[in-house]
């Protein structure tokens, strides 16, 4: 098995690392509570070289945006204004996001959760939000649709680019970090100018 791995190209390789589900978990967790750059991008990168490989990684990023947002949930269920006001210290977070939020949960209760991935508010927001609108069993529920709604697309747009590119990006690897790398900044780029 070690053999297989070494004639691997080297990007490849790093995914298939064990610790690369860990990161997952981390930058799942890191995004659902304080860091403002989604797990998409991991999960992506993943699913270019190896659709089965970010399955697991996905599940990763599952499980940590889930331990994250149960954090969230409880801070603001102990402590929401300064749930709330360490939240608005994460760059590229308003109070109008929290005020839009606000109005979704009345509307819609706890399944406004689901809303969030349309309208670009981060999960955080939502999350410190949740208790007073939800237990936190419902809370769970209704995240997993929320999170699997938002990874979904990109996932499985990488997932498709991976299988019908999978000669051009095994032979050149470098090339296809720096091209995911890329779109990623420029999608970046256009998402902070536009909030």
């Amino acid at each position: 098995m070690q053999e297989k791995n070494l004639s691997e190209p080297p990007v490849l390789v790093f995914i298939l690392r064990p610790w690369s589900l860990w990161g997952g978990f981390i930058w799942g967790f890191a995004e659902a509570t304080l860091f403002f750059i989604v797990p998409d991008v991991l999960l992506t990168f993943v699913a270019l070289y190896s659709f089965r490989r970010s399955v697991k990684v996905l599940a990763f990023i599952l499980l940590g945006a889930l331990a994250g947002g149960t954090l969230m949930f409880y801070a603001g269920q102990h402590s929401s204004d300064q749930a709330k006001a360490v939240v608005l210290r994460v760059p590229f977070v308003s109070s109008t996001m929290f005020e839009k939020t606000h109005q979704s949960f009345a509307r819609n209760g706890i399944w406004a959760l689901t809303k969030g991935p349309a309208s670009g508010i981060p999960y955080k927001v939502y999350c410190v939000q949740a208790s007073h609108y939800s237990g936190w069993p419902l809370f769970l529920v209704a995240s997993v649709l929320a999170r699997m709604e938002r990874f979904a697309l990109f996932w499985i747009i990488a997932g498709l680019l991976g299988f019908v590119f999978r000669k051009s990006i095994r032979r050149q690897p470098a090339i296809t970090a720096a091209v995911h790398a890329c779109i990623w900044i420029l999608g970046y780029a256009w998402y902070w100018t536009k909030i």
